[in-house]
């Protein structure tokens, strides 16, 4: 099935025919998909089904990631080849999460991520920023600054204050497109309704992706739902046709 309702749209991102290589073993099979301003996109699959690969092929990290990749067909962002497109420009853009960033955060201060990601310091924090903050329970962290030596030791904090500031550096970029990797799939239900909250309040002229091997905790927050089996895309459309579908066992073997 193929999401049809954005067609006066046009897409933001545009993949044709596109196929990924990673050590000569075919990852993702002629991939065709539209994603449009203001989607809220869940794509489901099981481990290896390709979810990742096809994030990461957005913004050349497979690449980075993995030895003797290449790919065939096209990926455009508004328009033009990503591969023909500045990888800061991508990445400031479109936004990619995933659980490993956490365990990178214990090798980083506070102030190296702030510096880094969004070009300021703890200290002067633009109103936008502690609006943020506040929404993550993060502020507390940021009051005291006679305390910000033990703070700015980001493997002092907790995975859940850790996730929230990756979130929060997400979010401040400012990006067209949020991708999360598996990233909301193990906090607890308080901490995901919180940061529920704090996506839906952006959630407007942008593009949210969730990719997840548990779906039934993003339900309520997307508008669109792919499913990915063995690197081919083998359902595409509303959440209510999903579960039609679900409820009649037709994915058993997903």
């Amino acid at each position: 099935m193929n999401c049809m309702y954005f067609e006066e749209e046009k897409p933001i991102i545009e993949i044709r025919d596109f196929s990924l290589y990673m050590n000569n073993r075919e990852v993702l099979k002629s991939i065709n998909l539209n994603l449009y301003n203001n989607e809220s996109v869940l794509i489901y699959g099981e481990r290896n089904s390709g979810k990742s690969a096809l994030l990461r092929s957005f913004v050349h990290l497979n690449e980075e990631l993995f030895s003797n990749v290449y790919g065939k067909g096209d990926i455009k962002y508004r328009g033009k080849d990503v591969r023909e497109q500045d990888k800061r420009y991508l990445r400031s853009n479109i936004t990619y999460t995933e659980p490993q960033y956490l365990q990178n955060l214990n090798y980083i201060s506070l102030k190296e991520l702030l510096k880094v990601s969004l070009g300021i310091t703890p200290q002067n924090l633009s109103y936008e920023h502690i609006s943020l903050l506040k929404k993550l329970d993060l502020m507390d962290k940021f009051i005291d600054l006679k305390s910000l030596k033990y703070y700015n030791d980001l493997s002092n904090w907790s995975s859940a204050d850790k996730l929230s500031l990756l979130l929060f550096v997400s979010l401040a970029q400012n990006p067209k497109v949020f991708m999360f990797d598996s990233i909301l799939d193990h906090i607890d239900d308080v901490l995901l309704k919180k940061i529920k909250d704090v996506i839906l309040d952006i959630n407007q002229n942008r593009i949210l992706i969730f990719a997840t091997r548990n779906l039934f905790r993003y339900l309520d927050i997307c508008n669109r739902i792919i499913v990915l089996k063995e690197g081919k895309i083998v359902f595409d459309s509303i959440p209510k046709e999903f579960i039609i579908n679900f409820k009649q066992n037709n994915f058993k073997n997903l």
